[in-house]
């Protein structure tokens, strides 16, 4: 198990002092589902993974909370009636709205390194660090996913609001080769520059930023009460719901976006790899993504607000 410098699936050069990284070792990049039984030591797996493996992992554990030497006991002995199910991958929604999400994202990502070399002149400074910043969104896509997975709904939004403004500043600094110019634009102020482009970016920027700067309209769902009891909701599974729906239009807006940037380059229309992903990008159906979700419950007024959004960007309404 590497904890520090072997990050995102390849060896990293060393950042910081040795001291530092050993005193802030850096995680590994995963959030599992479930916990295996109640140990007192976390441990954790995906629903998705192999029966065998989850029901070898638990005995594991037990083995260890017993101060047993065998595992092959606790599993006749304790284990044996339980059901482990194979469950498919992506059978849930959460998990095929989350793969298609970040499918989508990495095509883009992939379609930006390969334009470069097909322009017969030097990309502009906007064009170089605007394809360098577009590098974190996947990685911030994931990130904001993992907090909607555990129903951390204003946790989502942050994240969410950051990519966005990225995104937008992405687009806004592409046609500036003056680095002053590019230094003083601001990411919020780019937002405007977007929703001219996409209309519908404004308005979902607009809902982020009512949760993220605590308006009332937005804050409120975290009350809750029973009897003469009051308190906060911290996490739930409406605010994963609207979180996901958050998510998905999120990524709807760039991949409507992201095409027309690419598509503004003439040696790049022309290219297999850009229809590939023009393909790619206008079968994104966040509309029946987000619809599907709705359909779920339909008391909920945010994924409403949201998939109005949505049919908008995707010209139904």
């Amino acid at each position: 198990m590497f904890e520090t410098d072997h990050i995102a699936g390849g060896k990293q050069a060393p950042v910081g002092s040795e001291e530092l990284r050993a005193a802030f070792p850096v995680f590994v990049q995963k959030d599992f589902e479930s916990s295996v039984n109640r140990a007192a030591y976390k441990v954790g797996v995906d629903r998705s993974y192999p029966a065998n493996l989850r029901k070898m992992v638990s005995a594991a554990v037990l083995t260890y909370q017993m101060n047993n030497k065998s595992i092959d006991y606790v599993l006749r002995r304790y284990l044996a009636d339980k059901d482990y199910e194979d469950l498919s991958r992506d059978a849930r929604l959460d998990r095929s709205f989350r793969k298609a999400c970040l499918i989508q994202i990495s095509n883009f990502q992939s379609a930006l390194k390969a334009y470069p070399p097909l322009i017969k002149r030097e990309p502009t400074i906007g064009e170089w660090i605007g394809d360098i910043t577009a590098l974190r969104i996947g990685y911030s896509l994931q990130r904001a996913f993992g907090e909607a997975d555990k129903g951390a709904l204003f946790e989502a939004v942050a994240i969410a609001r950051m990519i966005l403004e990225q995104f937008a500043w992405i687009v806004a600094v592409r046609a500036y080769d003056d680095a002053s110019k590019i230094q003083n634009l601001s990411a919020s102020k780019a937002i405007g520059f977007l929703a001219t482009k996409f209309s519908p970016s404004g308005r979902l920027y607009g809902w982020m930023s009512e949760h993220a700067h605590w308006n009332y309209d937005a804050h409120y769902k975290v009350i809750a009460s029973k009897d003469e009891y009051s308190g906060a909701w911290l996490f739930n599974h409406q605010f994963k719901a609207i979180a996901y729906a958050m998510l998905i239009a999120l990524t709807q807006v760039i991949a409507r976006v992201g095409s027309h940037v690419l598509g503004e380059y003439p040696e790049v229309r022309e290219t297999d790899e850009f229809k590939l992903w023009n393909d790619q990008s206008g079968s994104f159906d966040g509309v029946a993504m987000i619809e599907q979700i709705y359909d779920l419950d339909r008391d909920t007024l945010d994924i409403q607000t949201i998939l109005n959004i949505v049919k908008v960007a995707a010209g139904h309404g």
